[in-house]
């Protein structure tokens, strides 16, 4: 059998704290929307499979939290654990799959000191377990695909073999169901947009009326502003064509100006754009043009682009960790009573594209006359 990486157990509440509840994995396995609610045929059909071929059982298909473990699919199981699909950490082995990364090879399990004291061991009747990792996309650990028996087993390189290559599924129909979830978000999106360019367009129509005397002199400046809001909407072209291309398609700069031309980016004293020389690639530009045109509509409808003396500051640079620190914040204005929060489809559009996309960073701070976002992106990200 091929060496497996012995798997230290010991010290449980700082391995706690550690990779099960690492904020990007734990963002990771949010996107995947697994732990909330019955998972999809295939995870139930590599669980059957795995009990069958394994003639053990009990099979799981577990994700891990950092509370909790949820079953999108079990073969095998009784009572509480069975009719909750999941448990406390206190009775969970696939938790150490997730720590580790590795898979986790128990062939006695009261009798061995890494897992003896599990409850899982105690009241769940776990005598054998082996578990292999499930992983995102991006390579976090969501969980464990695992087989149990009641009585001790030796493991044999087949079996870690065959769970590896049923894991290598669920994957793939992981990826799946994120693909077709950033295509329904694209669908939303365009949709999305239409609804808003009513408002953009009544914006800039408040922005210009104030500085034309005549109607000729007001068509004419609208007309230039409709013509930038169209270059910038093409911006936004179909993922699966982005996936196709290579190379830098435009600068940070350039993508920004031309997101914010129908807002009047060229007037500084409404917006400022400042920073470094940073290329964007074909795929990253789909996604941060997704996430610009986002902050900019809601800048137009709630916040520094709404009223009179409102102002939109937009910068960034690069950290010598080669990560871009983008800074938007809005000021100037005051904050409606009944105007939308920045929540909702809108935020999870800015997650898909900024986190899961570029595996970047959001952070926010609002105020009544003031708000921010800060995106940290690898450069590398968006270079692709």
């Amino acid at each position: 059998m091929k060496d497996i990486p012995a798997i230290d157990l010991k010290g449980d509440a700082h391995m706690h704290d550690g990779q099960l509840g690492d904020a990007e994995r734990l963002k990771a396995l949010a996107r995947t929307g697994v732990m909330d609610g019955p998972g999809p045929g295939a995870h139930q059909r590599a669980a059957r499979i795995a009990a069958r071929l394994l003639d053990v059982p009990v099979s799981l298909v577990s994700f891990v939290d950092d509370t909790r473990q949820y079953f999108s699919a079990h073969v095998g199981l009784e009572g509480d654990v069975a009719r909750e699909s999941g448990s406390g950490l206190s009775h969970s082995l696939c938790q150490y799959v997730v720590k580790s990364q590795e898979p986790l090879i128990v062939t006695d399990a009261p009798k061995d000191p890494r897992v003896c004291n599990n409850g899982a061991v105690r009241d769940l009747g776990v005598v054998a377990y082996l578990g292999v990792p499930i992983r995102s996309p991006d390579g976090h650990v969501l969980g464990s695909f695992c087989v149990i028996d009641r009585k001790p087993r030796d493991w044999c390189e087949d079996d870690v073999e065959h769970m590896l290559d049923m894991a290598a599924m669920i994957e793939s129909d992981i990826r799946l169901r994120e693909t077709l979830e950033e295509r329904d978000i694209i669908l939303q999106e365009m949709s999305h947009r239409v609804r808003n360019l009513f408002t953009i367009i009544n914006s800039m129509l408040r922005m210009e009326r104030r500085t034309h005397d005549t109607a000729d002199a007001l068509a004419e400046s609208m007309g230039a502003r409709l013509k930038s809001l169209s270059d910038a909407h093409e911006m936004i072209v179909p993922v699966v064509n982005a996936r196709r291309s290579t190379g830098t398609t435009t600068t940070l700069d350039a993508l920004t100006r031309k997101l914010l031309a129908p807002h009047g980016a060229e007037n500084e004293t409404h917006i400022t754009i400042s920073g470094e020389h940073v290329p964007i690639g074909a795929k990253a530009a789909v996604y941060l043009t997704l996430a610009l045109h986002e902050l900019a509509t809601n800048a137009a409808k709630y916040g520094g682009l709404s009223a009179d003396g409102g102002r939109l500051s937009i910068s960034w640079r690069q950290t010598d960790d080669d990560i871009v620190e983008v800074s938007w914040e809005e000021t100037g204005f005051e904050r409606k009573t009944n105007a939308e929060p920045r929540t909702g489809f809108g935020a999870r559009l800015l997650s898909i594209a900024i986190e899961g996309q570029l595996a970047g960073q959001i952070k926010t701070q609002a105020g009544p006359d003031r708000f921010q976002r800060k995106l940290r992106i690898p450069l590398q990200r968006l270079q692709s």
